[in-house]
């Protein structure tokens, strides 16, 4: 229990068959190394059929017996983790007897003290990385590089590249390739890619063609290869018979400024970026809000994002350099503890449990799974407890006698109506969905019991704090039965009054020695004293404070405790 240090040295995952519990198991194992300050024990707690010894073993003696046991490489992981540890613990200087090299399975390549580099033996390798660098005449500075972008794909669907490739303009620029000048009228990529010019821009955008077949060919080319309405074209230079470009763009690329194409589709094709038009546009919805995808996309999808919008900035296409205001990542759903893929078979299908349970099940089951950055596991069986929470809704309001009820609210539901309006409100901007759902979980339970004080305009307002989790049963309430003319996805957001989210009274525990003797209602904020002296006068507190308690533990509006 004494320990000096503890570093964290390794991770292994593992999949098995457990026989005994007959089930496929997913194992994460983490290696720690402890470093004792002594070796000083604490008594073991041990069942009567327990008899264990604490033993040291040196590393040279455990590395043998775990070879006796590893014949059929079950336990790998734990020789690594045998090396590694040993290995830092002689880096650590603790270990002085162990050969380092025998135990090393990879370089070590964090910070630390530099071992067989002659002149800087021993020197900090943070420091002596810079003194390499200058003795060899190097240069010390950040340097950015944009990852190479494949952009360029053999299929239908996509847009197609601009491109048209000319055997005759090929063969003049190869012949005349060191007379021909910029300012004739070509690009220096067309020089230096002879034959293959950009459709001119009032051509643009090349548009697909309706066609029957548009799977891929087999052949490593595009579907549209074998159009020949498509890919027959003049050339836009000589006017002779050329070839268009029969690959599409990839998808990455299009969704790297799709947020400013729905700018441009909302009026017509021909509004250009950067004009006064699509300015004003961009200024009333640009830049976006929130960004939420994978982890992968912050690498790849994001940076070509980023990239292309500082372009249009520099180009002084659009007025903003960021793109995205916040970045969120969505965590991972697993199956059985393990990230979902064909090849281990627990890839889930969300047709089949939309079609057993619903897409509002579903859906509300991924949102309650975990907060929507964390991720989690995803099992049937939870499903089923979502099912019975929008049974229970369906039930509850499809009751007209409960819907025209004269009785007057209560209090106590219209103070958990309006919490549950600013508690579902601030959740969903938030992205707590899960906590949203619990908070009209609980609202749901006491309009059931409690179904005279509960209004029309109450249900009303429950159903749209509803509506982003369960869109299609909300949609159906709102209309067969609350006979509402407009969605209920296009009615104004519930709003909380302040006033009613104030507590004006408070129960209080009453604890002798962290033992419950008592519970009292009183008004918010009464002082300790006040709250003492009505404490004391319980019967079943009095009994166990006989004297002055040695001393008052008080939690306002929570809790106080007598010690005695």
């Amino acid at each position: 229990h004494n320990f000096a240090q503890i570093e964290w040295v390794d991770v292994a995952y593992s999949h098995y068959f457990n026989k005994a519990k007959n089930l496929n198991r997913f194992a994460r194992v983490e290696c720690l190394l402890f470093v004792l300050a002594s070796t000083d024990q604490k008594p073991l707690m041990l069942e009567d059929h327990e008899d264990f010894e604490v033993i040291w073993l040196s590393p040279e003696e455990i590395l043998a017996d775990w070879k006796k046991r590893n014949s059929e490489h079950d336990y790998d992981h734990y020789i690594w983790f045998l090396r590694e540890g040993v290995a830092r613990s002689i880096e650590l200087g603790i270990d002085t007897t162990s050969d380092r090299k025998k135990y090393i399975s990879q370089p070590f390549t964090g910070s630390g003290f530099l071992e067989d580099s002659g002149r800087f033996n021993g020197a900090d390798s943070e420091k002596a990385k810079w003194e390499i660098t200058k003795l060899v005449g190097g240069v010390r500075k950040t340097q950015y590089r944009l990852r190479g972008w494949l952009i360029s794909r053999q299929r239908y669907w996509g847009p197609p590249i601009p491109l048209v490739f000319c055997e005759n303009c090929a063969v003049k620029i190869k012949n005349q390739k060191s007379k021909i000048k910029i300012k004739e009228g070509y690009s220096i990529g067309e020089l230096e890619n002879p034959g293959w010019i950009a459709v001119p821009e009032k051509d643009l955008p090349v548009k697909l063609p309706y066609i029957k077949n548009f799977r891929p060919t087999g052949t490593g080319k595009s579907p549209l290869a074998s159009i020949e309405k498509f890919y027959k074209v003049r050339c836009p230079k000589c006017k002779s018979w050329a070839r268009r470009e029969t690959d599409v763009s990839d998808t990455f690329l299009d969704s790297a400024w799709y947020y400013i194409g729905y700018l441009l589709k909302s009026e017509n094709w021909k509004l250009k970026i950067g004009n006064s038009s699509f300015r004003q546009l961009a200024k009333r919805w640009l830049p976006v809000d929130m960004y939420i995808g994978g982890a992968e996309h912050a690498v790849l999808h994001l940076l070509y994002v980023r990239f292309l919008a500082m372009a249009f900035h520099d180009w002084g296409l659009t007025s903003f350099e960021e793109p995205f205001k916040k970045f969120r990542t969505h965590g991972l759903i697993t199956k059985d503890g393990a990230k979902m893929s064909k090849s281990k078979g627990n890839v889930v299908n969300p047709d089949e449990y939309i079609k057993a349970f619903g897409a509002d099940a579903i859906r509300m089951y991924l949102a309650f799974l975990a907060p929507l950055n964390q991720g989690g596991d995803f099992q049937d069986s939870g499903i089923k407890g979502l099912t019975r929470f929008l049974e229970r809704v369906y039930k509850l309001i499809s009751n007209f006698k409960f819907l025209i009820s004269k009785q007057s609210p209560t209090p106590k539901i219209q103070k958990l109506l309006h919490k549950t309006v600013k508690k579902v409100t601030e959740d969903i901007e938030s992205l707590q969905y899960n906590t949203a759902i619990s908070a009209l979980m609980v609202l749901l339970n006491a309009f059931e019991e409690n179904p005279g004080a509960v209004s029309s305009g109450d249900i009303k307002i429950f159903l749209k704090l509803l509506a982003p989790f369960a869109p299609f049963i909300t949609e159906e309430l709102w209309r067969s039965v609350l006979k509402e003319k407009t969605s209920i996805h296009r009615s104004p957001w519930p709003k909380y009054n302040p006033e009613l989210l104030e507590e004006t009274a408070f129960e209080i525990v009453v604890q002798v020695n962290g033992k419950v003797r008592a519970r009292m209602t009183l008004p918010a904020g009464e002082s300790e004293a006040e709250i003492k002296r009505k404490a004391l006068e319980f019967p079943g507190v009095r009994q166990y404070v006989s004297g002055e308690p040695k001393k008052i533990i008080f939690v306002p509006n929570k809790l106080i405790n007598f010690v005695v």
